[in-house]
């Protein structure tokens, strides 16, 4: 179907919600009044079914004054053309915090099936902890890397609009999670470790020819329609590898590319490597301190788990492992880096390399 007609469509479950909701409030007393993606005025970029929120209008605004109670539909806008537009995956958590930000809210509250933010799966982690803070560069971290607590786009908007959003579970009371601003730790901090089974390995064997590398595959990259995790090349002797790691869902894209580019440069093969996981420490400060990677190493060690692939940002340090080992690898940092204690850690020096 057109996109246009499928936003169309998946937008109307949103609306029977958000009428039934204002009917529901009406019949107590309550001034509710429901508000597709039009009528709250909410603009969004031209793409259908991944569209962007750009500016959220008056009309939410008035009727707060009006001491209206607005009950909006989320993960839907209008574009420029006046039709109506869907965010995509997670796309309420972003409608949410949009509106939070233009209504200059002191806070968004987010009411999902979790009661917060972990320092690990607890499915995994029997004494994961729930974590009362969490800085807005952490938790777009943690929800690119697959967390589904928050939207990568949501946690995005609320980064760049300085939005405090606490996650609170919609079946058990407590305070949940509150992601704030970062206030500019001095050391190295480690919050939680995120586990994508998820991830898939693609490496081009035999490239003789580096020059062909730098000349011919890196800039193929770049240009691919899929995004690329990590990144390596190996070499044996006159032999050089490329390995790099995608998601899943950009298998069948990734795969046609990789078939095709080797045998371009003249490569020998392309393995693909779905019995991988990877692993990602999240936190602040990350790249800075080299002591990390070293406690990460000699934590799986330990029990032999080999690192395929380790690849750091500021606010990750992310492993690649087998998949059968992933758990328990989860496990073994979790207790190396002491996030069994309430609030994650700040490392120092002695802290990494004890």
């Amino acid at each position: 179907p057109q996109a246009r007609e499928y936003d169309a469509l998946l937008a109307t479950g949103e609306c029977v919600s958000a009428a039934l909701v204002a009917m529901a409030l009406q019949q107590r007393g309550l001034p509710a009044i429901s508000l597709n993606g039009i009528q709250a005025q909410i603009e969004t970029t031209a793409a259908h079914t991944r569209a962007r929120i750009t500016y959220v209008g008056e009309k939410i605004s008035q009727l707060l004054l009006e001491k209206k109670i607005p009950i909006v539909t989320g993960f839907q806008g209008v574009n420029a053309k006046g039709d109506l537009t869907t965010l995509g995956r997670g796309g309420s958590d972003t409608t949410a915090v949009a509106l939070a930000a233009f209504l200059s809210a002191d806070e968004c509250h987010i009411f999902t099936d979790v009661v917060g933010v972990f320092t690990a799966d607890p499915r995994i982690v029997a004494d994961a902890q729930l974590l009362s803070r969490i800085t807005h560069i952490e938790m777009l971290a943690l929800a690119r890397l697959g967390s589904k607590v928050l939207h990568a786009q949501a946690a995005e908007f609320a980064k760049k609009h300085r939005i405090p959003v606490r996650i609170l579970s919609s079946f058990e009371p407590g305070e949940g999670t509150c992601i704030h601003e970062s206030t500019g730790l001095k050391n190295p901090r480690v919050s939680g470790i995120a586990l994508d089974k998820r991830a898939i390995k693609i490496t081009i064997m035999g490239i003789t020819n580096e020059a062909v590398i730098a000349k011919q595959l890196l800039p193929a990259l770049k240009l691919a329609d899929f995004e690329i995790d990590m990144m390596i090349e190996n070499h044996t002797g006159s032999d050089i590898s490329v390995a790099f790691v995608i998601h899943v869902d950009a298998l069948q894209s990734a795969q046609y590319f990789s078939q095709s580019i080797a045998k371009t440069i003249l490569a020998r093969e392309v393995i693909i490597d779905t019995d991988v996981a990877k692993l990602s420490l999240v936190g602040l400060g990350m790249k800075s301190h080299a002591g990390l990677a070293a406690k990460i190493f000699e934590a799986l060690s330990a029990e032999e788990i080999i690192i395929q692939l380790i690849t750091s940002t500021d606010a990750t340090i992310s492993v690649l492992v087998h998949k059968a080992h992933a758990d328990r690898a989860v496990q073994l940092l979790h207790r190396a880096f002491s996030l069994m204690q309430p609030h994650g850690i700040t490392l120092d020096a002695r802290s990494v390399t004890d």
